[in-house]
């Protein structure tokens, strides 16, 4: 993955926003809707870091929802 050489201050801007969001949606994928949120915070990483900011908390959090998540559907649908 290439990391552009400067940033513009729009572009900081955009980064930040998928950063964090990427966070926040990881957090709560880790209580309530695990799969869909779990994958929006990895794909909102994967945007922050498209642009040259670093988002391996987002990464890793949206990671761990999305298979917690699973194993709770997992868990359901396999019970009944």
């Amino acid at each position: 993955m290439s990391v552009p050489a400067t940033l513009t201050a729009q572009d900081q801007v955009l980064a930040s926003r998928h950063r964090k969001t990427s966070i926040i949606l990881g957090v709560i994928s880790l209580f309530i809707l695990g799969l869909p949120l779990g994958a929006l915070a990895f794909i909102n990483a994967r945007k922050a870091e498209a642009l040259g900011v670093r988002a391996t908390a987002g990464k890793v959090l949206g990671i761990i929802g999305f298979i917690s998540g699973a194993i709770v559907l997992g868990i359901i649908v396999f019970t009944r």
